[in-house]
């Protein structure tokens, strides 16, 4: 048999909960701002070591921070997916001066790729333009980076061809730029 409370009883019982529960989560609120102010963590140098990464590659030092190597060059800063040393080294030729102060079209099946030329290569281009279809022909400037099944990067013309298999385009990519800087 249950017992029979009054009403006051009720209302006593639940102000008493409301309070225990206003009084818990007061203490979760202040808890997570100190443990976010403080740090309880002794090992934070060694963790901020592991992030700021560095390596040498011919002469460039690369620093990675947030899964993202930077190359500090000439006054101006490069980002990279992949480091060169990830890089398989395909064999062809590029000359930076074939891209100085040259308005270039991009047409890219992936747009990880696509970012890469965009946030590296504006500070070396003159303009970069995205274009929705493959061009014909190669009496522009392009740069084609397309799916495919063998890994290459091609001159044709005015037109860089970065092709290969889908999950390598970004590397593809780093690796273009790595030779348009004179890093690989």
């Amino acid at each position: 048999m249950r017992k029979i409370i009054s009403q006051q009883e009720k209302d006593k019982k639940r102000k008493r909960n409301q309070i225990i529960l206003g009084i818990f989560l007061i203490f979760i609120m202040f808890g997570s701002v100190i443990s976010f102010v403080l740090p309880f963590n002794t090992n934070t140098e060694t963790n901020q070591t592991a992030e700021r990464q560095t390596i040498s590659y011919n002469g460039f030092e690369f620093a990675k921070q947030n899964d993202f190597w930077i190359l500090n060059l000439n006054d101006s800063s490069f980002i990279f997916k992949h480091n060169p040393y990830e890089i398989k080294n395909l064999d062809f030729e590029v000359n930076p001066d074939d891209f100085q102060n040259k308005v270039f079209g991009i047409y890219s099946e992936n747009i990880s790729a696509e970012s890469e030329i965009r946030v590296n290569l504006l500070q070396f281009f003159g303009r970069l333009n995205s274009i929705n279809l493959e061009p014909k022909n190669c009496e522009e400037n392009f740069i084609i980076i397309k799916a495919s099944q063998n890994n290459e990067i091609i001159k044709k013309a005015n037109c860089i061809y970065i092709s290969g298999k889908q999950e390598d385009l970004v590397k593809l990519t780093d690796e273009f730029i790595f030779r348009l800087l004179g890093v690989a």
